[in-house]
């Protein structure tokens, strides 16, 4: 039996995630923003999990999108699956956020597919392979950036509490483009959805992405947003933006691995070259134990090079009913949909692990078998 807290510390140096925590659990309107984006970088093999073939992973976040909000997808007759057939972790976040009692909405940053749900669309296109150091134009990510501050400032009119979060097939790849970009030394560090992590092709691909930019190494450090206009994805600039704007007035908790960790040091990186005035004192990001401690990765190494509060989901999936969610603990999938922060917020809420594990066990009933399920 594991002896870890349900939400377990990881990094937190200046200890900011208390406050988070007696904040989160007293909010009367927390609420849940899912950016769904896509980029080229997904159709290749063994870069996502998100999906068994290109067609499919393309579509992953409009799915995602419309089962967190209607219980089951629209644009397709299944939620994604792994190539190993392990379903999609919207399954997790959906039966999480009823038991924090947190409302859900939807941005497409640059989805393949708009969600055929209601969203709100800052969509500049999906972004293009970051190999071609050319992944979106950097008009395109100053959009978007200025989309993600105006939406947060919006949101203080009625929130009192954030958890944003990501649906970005190939994200963890893209992830680790910004951070080379602006000069971490994250080799070997940065997680993925599949179980064994191709560290040396996707370091490739965006080594020869930067290579193409053809930029200095010190230019991202000067001016952020051009890495990913170089080597990112859509969601980044959005979620950067949004987080600026929220976090100096309501509790932000990033909901993701290695692809909100990324956006954390776009994040101070902003603040750094003096881009955007601000702090980011109320935020911390939040993933699951399957990223925290992938053997594969080095998750809290990489929160410890950034300085970002880290904190992870630890649920006994064991515990479960069901074969496609105990593969968890066998590190498929691992992460997405926020289910990390979402599994998090609800025990902050008042959930406990067994409660959390039945209502996801619940929830996958009614999501991929089709029973009629109680999940009040």
């Amino acid at each position: 039996m594991s002896t870890r807290n349900f939400v377990e510390i990881l990094h937190d140096p200046e200890v900011r995630f208390a406050p988070l925590v007696k904040r989160i659990r007293t909010s009367t309107a927390p609420h849940f923003l899912l950016c769904a984006a896509g980029s080229e970088l997904s159709d290749r093999e063994g870069i996502s999990a998100a999906g068994l073939s290109a067609q499919d992973r393309r579509l992953t976040p409009a799915i995602d999108a419309e089962a967190l909000l209607k219980g089951r997808p629209i644009s397709a007759d299944s939620l994604p699956v792994s190539p190993r057939g392990i379903v999609s972790p919207v399954v997790l976040t959906r039966s999480s956020l009823r038991l924090a009692g947190i409302t859900a909405a939807i941005v497409d940053c640059g989805c393949f597919v708009p969600p055929a749900v209601d969203h709100v669309s800052f969509s500049e296109g999906y972004g293009r392979c970051p190999s071609t150091g050319r992944a979106m134009d950097l008009n395109s990510v100053q959009r978007l950036f200025d989309a993600g501050v105006q939406t947060g400032r919006d949101l203080l009119n009625t929130r009192d509490a954030l958890v944003i979060a990501e649906c970005v097939p190939g994200g963890t790849t893209t992830a680790l483009g910004i951070l080379l970009a602006l000069g971490h030394k994250v080799e070997g560090l940065v997680s993925s959805s599949l179980p064994i992590v191709n560290h040396s092709e996707r370091q490739r691909l965006i080594f020869e992405g930067l290579k193409n930019a053809g930029s200095e190494p010190g230019y991202y450090r000067a001016v952020p947003l051009a890495s990913v206009a170089a080597v990112g994805d859509p969601m980044q600039a959005f979620v950067a933006g949004a987080v600026l704007a929220a976090s100096p007035k309501i509790p932000v908790i990033m909901g993701g691995g290695a692809q909100m960790l990324a956006v954390y040091a776009l994040i101070k990186a902003l603040i750094d070259c003096n881009y955007y005035q601000g702090g980011i004192e109320s935020v911390a990001v939040a993933t699951t134990k399957w990223v925290a401690f992938d053997r594969g990765a080095g998750s809290q190494s990489l929160a410890q090079l950034i300085g970002a509060p880290f904190v992870a989901a630890c649920p006994d999936f064991y515990q479960s009913r069901h074969a496609g969610l105990k593969a968890y603990e066998e590190g498929n999938v691992k992460e997405g949909v926020g289910a990390g922060a979402s599994m998090a917020v609800a025990n902050i809420r008042g959930s406990d692990d067994s409660t959390i594990v039945r209502a996801i066990d619940s929830c996958y009933d009614e999501m991929v078998l089709g029973k009629i399920a109680n999940l009040s």
